[in-house]
């Protein structure tokens, strides 16, 4: 007999560990990284619906805006937050991409190359949205701002690697559903 997890459950737990960890909330206190990344991931692999992908995205804005009433500067809240939501659609597609994650090593190169795509995607495009709106950056050529946020990538791509593992293995341990799409179906 196989257990399986609800699709509530998995979407409870990966909201409740963005929420947990949002860089500008609670990490200050408690320590860890931001896991927004690897949530819309395995967001991406685990619910697929596009309904899930705007709830999540809803929730990501009002932890957001919940920060903002909380005294968190507004420095990067400028238009291109809005893109924002490409960035972590980019990501949720990767993940519904990454099929056969535990099943073989295969997979798991394929699952493990989506999530460094998805990664890369959402860090292009959000910091895009901040380059071309953002005053505080107004002065900069493209070259010198990409400069400086590319010693930032590393840290997303190991943030992401370390939460998606410890989500996949969560996942796996409690019987949630990483089959393919169509295997699942």
């Amino acid at each position: 007999m196989t257990r399986t997890v609800s699709t509530v459950a998995v979407a409870a737990v990966l909201l409740a560990a963005m929420a947990a960890t949002r860089s500008h909330h609670f990490a200050d206190l408690i320590g860890p990284g931001d896991a927004s990344v690897a949530a819309f991931f395995l967001g991406g692999l685990l619910l697929r619906r596009v309904g899930w992908f705007a709830l999540f995205a809803g929730v990501a804005g009002l932890i957001d805006l919940m920060a903002l009433w909380g005294g968190v500067s507004a420095a990067c809240v400028t238009p291109g937050y809005a893109l924002l939501l490409p960035a972590y659609g980019a990501l949720w597609l990767a993940g519904g991409r990454a099929t056969g994650l535990l099943e073989s090593v295969p997979g798991l190169l394929r699952g493990t190359a989506w999530l460094v795509a998805g990664t890369v995607a959402f860090f292009a495009i959000s910091n895009l949205g901040f380059y071309a709106f953002s005053p505080a950056v107004a002065e900069l050529t493209v070259m010198e701002f990409a400069g400086r946020v590319a010693v930032y990538l590393p840290g997303y791509l190991a943030q992401a690697f370390l939460y998606g593992a410890f989500g996949l293995l969560l996942a796996r341990l409690l019987g949630a559903d990483v089959r393919p799409a169509a295997a699942a179906a």
